[in-house]
């Protein structure tokens, strides 16, 4: 087989090491292959085990990344390299740019004095209600007078929502200027020259009202709304409005800025973040000087895929840590000390960017043009597809040079070159006749749809996949633009038993019976009272009528509990008993046990299967799912409580995409058909106009081919300019989504051609129709093209062979590792035991003396769920108390920050009580006198790691450290809230404890350190003398590794 004709340009870019390069990779081009030729070649070179473990290589999805891993894999392992090799490689980062920059975050993030770790949080409904909630001003960086004006013009909570939806954009607000006048003399001259009528008297009468409230009130006022068109009214009114427009959008971007601020903030002292969070923070991070040096002293060796679906932060992050360690400012702005030499590459395909909301290719091409400008930086087009047969070839060819011409901001075609011994293909035109109709006129679309639907169908089980040239059903898909487009076609596919998977990215988690079933019963066994959830899962799971539920309770919701026993006699009252005793058999079960006796008593699986399946898809495998999740969770310490809560907050995310294992036809939207491919692809409703998304308001506007971002609070906020700029930026994109569809067929592209059923009068197409941007209409330049296609389907001889040819490959052989030398095995094996031991000082606490009766010997139990421990509730809920506490302030602060919280105390009563122990005898402590010396620095939860030797690392957290720099001193506490006794016994049990945290905190910093417990129960300030720590440390670091292990034992009351 002869190579491609660009495989001159695939061999610079996989060969080149040492440069930059700015890959374009038209559609089916082998870009994957590319990537993982390059890295390849990078296992292969003198400096492969250094340079491998850099290697970060980023995507936007787990499974792309995945794949490319796996493949790379496969790669490297044909030169047969050695194990040192493959150890290099494993080394290596795979995955998305989020996760990548949370592990820069997670790492670094110290710097900006993030806490650690961190976690991401997909729905923060509830955080941000309790964030506006505690906002007493917002506003503060504009005078007096524009906060004043402003909040006339604007609601507050417009404002506000503008911060939060700003997402990764770094709002940067200019200087907020004076308010400007507004003159309306031009809108009244031309009303009193118009005609007099109603509209025109109802639109300056509410005008001059609203130029009165303006002038002399004090309260909001409601923009005037023009309601008439005469002498131009309408558009002067306007143009009057616009200074002033202008200047609330912007003066709210300064607000909206300053939200943004405390609403990360906010997020940033609980430990959670957005997936913007992880963007915006990073970046952030790459411009702190210390921070930025560390993270380039690693020297990473960037590889980025699907570059065209990356926004300007996401480059931002990236091309700043490949940077030399000393740089400063951003390169794009300031061209010196670009990428080093072979530290950045990027993938992409400038006709494949259909995300414009997500990403920006005005930016991507700026990064484009800069990258190839700068020293050792290239690009190379890879146009020789390996997917599309010659007729698609030549079609999209003939099309598309003229939608994609490079003019207005729209991307520059890039003409696609055969593959060698390229297979035939076909491209099908299915002419739709008006007969179709039946003689009915103003039908709507929807209604024409499903006509243009059925007769698809009849025409696709005529066809059957050999004509389509498709291997089995499964090898053929139908793309839409719109999801709901795909239902209509579902439903006429199954009308005559045609297979139908359909793949939408709107299905939730929720929508899945297994995730929604084991939610609700996992929630029911740790909220006993739980009402809601447990006639949920009654009606839902056990398929008890409505009839029964409401017979049984009679209007009183409280019989719907499963806390304590009661006589059961009918249908439900046994189906709750046997609830009741499945809650009792479990609180004494660790979490994957749990999930899977809830699973077993509930018989879920064997409910799971009888589910129809043409209305759910394999939910046995997403229950299996479930449980792999569960026995993850239970590995990483959580409770069957925990577990609960993670299952409901995830419960409105997206569910993963997974290819079914059916032979049914795929129907999929156009954007998520993107890096997928199959045998043949038909795309209907040609000729059907498209609806637009309607904008959402408050909103924040980039404006289209610049930097700019505006606000929209309103409708009437998008200037002409910016809407007629929007609309071009949405056609520009569609045209680009077409290219996509069109080129996912490997041998059969079939277009349904429907004008005459979309337009059997009138005959001219809708503006916004995949045939309209397609250039189909009369006398445009798609139409020869269109013209020439054959409308019958031909199965083809020699693609079932080459079909065939592929399938019976022979699978390749395991490869041969290299054998490890004896004397690296024998000494790999005496060392084997010598790891780094993680120690936590929580742990460490004297074994107290059993009561006699306790010498009883009794079975092992498993850990407890912990789901209704209300000491590790109360104790949770102690230190939350203090994690936000104003350490600084006056008494009646101390209070009114314990009034806050004290109403979510799991123990008010209790709280109340300790909390008067503690505001009593703090006054006297030691704390008390740390408090009052100045220019103090407190840490609350304050995490730890220190290096004890060459072996053991010591791990944990602080309660709370307060540090004194001047004296080069500091007090560490820790709180107690389990009961126990006063005295010495106090003192004993938390003495190595509190010994390991002294000698931590006092080696790493260097100070004086002093340090003690405070016992919540008894109001006791126990402090430890430092010599009294020093022995105790002595006696700690004196056990041999395994009986140090031997004294660490959880904290039990």
């Amino acid at each position: 087989m002869s190579d491609p004709r660009d495989q001159a340009a695939r061999d610079r870019f996989a060969q080149t090491l040492d440069r930059n390069f700015s890959v374009i990779a038209a559609a089916g081009s082998g870009k994957t292959r590319a990537v993982t030729d390059r890295i390849a070649q990078l296992a292969q070179a003198p400096d492969a085990l250094n340079a491998l473990p850099r290697l970060v290589v980023l995507t936007f999805a787990n499974r792309a990344a995945d794949e490319m891993q796996q493949r790379a894999r496969e790669q490297i392992l044909r030169a047969k390299p050695g194990a040192e090799v493959l150890a290099a490689f494993n080394r290596a980062w795979f995955g998305t740019i989020h996760a990548y920059c949370l592990k820069l975050l997670n790492d670094y993030g110290h710097y900006l004095g993030l806490p650690a770790p961190l976690e991401l949080i997909t729905d923060d409904d509830d955080l941000w209600n309790e964030f506006v909630q505690q906002q007493t001003r917002v506003g503060r960086s504009l005078s007096p007078e524009n906060r004043a004006t402003l909040l006339r013009l604007a609601s507050m909570r417009h404002i506000m929502e503008l911060g939060r939806q700003a997402g990764s954009a770094l709002l940067r607000p200019g200087e907020a200027c004076q308010c400007p006048e507004i003159d309306l003399d031009e809108v009244y001259r031309r009303a009193r020259a118009a005609k007099k009528s109603d509209t025109i008297g109802n639109s300056i009468a509410q005008l001059q009202a609203w130029e009165e409230g303006y002038q002399e009130g004090t309260g909001f006022l409601r923009w005037p709304i023009c309601s008439t068109k005469a002498q131009g009214i309408d558009e002067i009114w306007e143009q009057a409005f616009i200074p002033l427009r202008r200047w609330v959008n912007q003066t709210a971007i300064c607000v909206a800025a300053e939200v943004q601020r405390d609403y990360r903030n906010f997020r940033l002292e609980r430990g959670v973040v957005t997936y913007a969070d992880q963007i915006a923070l990073a970046d952030e991070l790459l411009q702190h000087p210390e921070a930025a040096r560390r993270i380039r002293q690693l020297d990473p060796i960037v590889i980025l895929d699907e570059a065209q679906d990356t926004d300007p932060a996401q480059f931002s992050v990236l091309l700043e840590m490949t940077r030399p360690p000393d740089a400063t400012g951003r390169w794009l702005e300031t061209k010196i000390d670009g990428p080093r030499l072979g530290r950045f590459c990027m993938v992409g395909d400038f006709q494949q960017s259909i995300y414009h909301d997500r990403a920006d290719l005005a930016h991507y091409q700026r990064v484009h043009e800069a990258l190839v400008s700068a020293e050792a930086g290239e690009a190379v087009t890879f146009s020789v597809t390996f997917r599309l047969d010659q007729k698609q070839l030549d079609f999209v060819n003939a099309t598309f040079g003229e939608i994609l011409h490079g003019i207005g901001g729209q991307v520059k075609f890039v003409e696609f070159q055969p593959r060698p011994e390229i297979l035939p293909g076909q491209v099908i035109r299915l002419s739709l006749s008006a007969e179709l109709l039946g003689g009915k006129e103003k039908l709507k679309d929807r209604q024409i749809a499903r006509i243009e639907a059925d007769e698809l169908a009849r025409w696709l089980k005529e066809q059957g996949p050999e004509k389509l040239r498709a291997r089995s059903w499964r090898e053929i898909a139908i793309l839409c633009p719109r999801r709901d487009w795909l239902r209509t076609v579902a439903i006429a596919l199954r009308k005559i038993a045609l297979p139908v998977e359909v793949q939408s990215e709107s299905d939730l988690q929720a929508d899945s019976p297994a995730y929604a079933w084991l939610t609700a019963l996992c929630t029911i066994m740790v909220e006993p009272q739980n009402h809601y959830e447990i006639v949920g899962v009654l009606r839902e799971v056990y398929g008890i009528s409505d009839h029964d539920l409401a017979v049984f309770s009679e209007g009183i919701g409280d019989r719907f509990q499963i806390e304590t026993p009661r006589a059961a006699a009918g249908i439900v009252s046994s189906q709750i008993a046997e609830l009741i005793e499945m809650r009792a058999a479990l609180q004494e079960l660790p979490l994957f046990a749990a999930v899977e006796q809830l699973v077993s008593r509930t018989a879920l699986r064997a409910r799971l299967v009888l589910l129809p399946p043409e209305d759910f898809k394999n939910p046995v495998t997403d229950l299996d799912t479930l449980l792999t999740f569960a026995a993850e969770s239970a590995a990483a310490g959580a409770t069957l409580a925990d577990f609960a809560e993670r299952l409901r907050s995830e419960m409105e995310r997206q569910r993963p995409v997974r290819l079914s294992d059916e032979d049914a036809i795929q129907l999929i939207t156009a954007q998520k058909a993107k890096g997928s491919e199959w045998d043949a692809v038909i795309v209907p409703f040609l000729s059907r106009r498209i609806i637009g998304f309607s904008p959402r308001y408050p909103s924040i506007i980039r404006v289209p081919g610049s930097e700019e971002i505006i606000a929209a609070l309103h409708k009437e906020d998008r200037e002409e300019e910016i809407k007629e700029a929007n609309k071009l930026l949405r056609r520009q994109e569609m045209e680009r989504l077409l290219y996509v569809a069109f080129t996912r067929a490997r041998h059969t592209l079939v277009l349904a051609f429907d004008r005459n059923l979309f337009s059997p009068v009138h005959d001219r197409l809708a503006v916004d129709s995949q045939l309209k941007y397609l250039r189909g209409d009369k006398g445009e330049t798609s139409c020869v093209a269109f013209d020439a296609l054959p409308a019958k389907a031909e199965a083809c001889t020699k693609t079932s062979r080459a079909s065939k040819k592929i399938a019976d490959l022979p699978v390749a052989p395991a490869f041969n590792f290299t054998s490890l030398d004896a004397a690296l095995l024998t000494r790999a094996r005496a060392h084997a035991s010598n790891f780094i031991r993680k120690q936590n000082p929580s742990g460490y606490e004297e074994v107290p003396e059993p009561e006699p009766e306790s010498f009883t010997r009794r079975a092992p139990v498993p850990p407890r769920s912990d789901a209704d421990n209300p000491a590790t509730v109360y104790g949770s809920w102690w230190h939350t108390l203090f994690q936000h506490f104003p350490w600084t302030g006056g008494p009646q602060q101390w209070q009114t920050a314990f009034a806050v919280v004290q109403s979510s105390s799991p123990d008010p009563d209790r709280s109340a009580r300790e909390w008067k122990l503690f505001a009593s005898t703090s006054a006297t402590s030691s704390l008390a006198k740390f408090l009052a010396r100045p220019a103090i620095v407190l840490h609350t939860e304050f995490p730890l790691l220190w290096r004890m030797n060459d072996e053991n690392c010591l791990e944990g957290a602080i309660d709370l450290l307060v540090v004194d720099p001047g004296a080069g001193c500091a007090l560490l506490i820790d709180w107690k809230t389990n009961r126990i006794g006063r005295g010495d016994a106090l003192r004993a049990r938390y003495r190595p404890q509190i010994a390991a945290y002294w000698k931590s905190v006092r080696e790493i910093t260097k100070l004086d350190v002093e340090a003690g417990i405070f016992a919540t129960a008894t109001g006791e300030f126990v402090s430890y003398e430092a010599s009294e720590l020093e022995s105790e440390w002595e006696r700690l670091r004196s056990l041999p590794p395994d009986q140090m292990r031997g004294e660490i034992l959880p904290e039990t009351d």
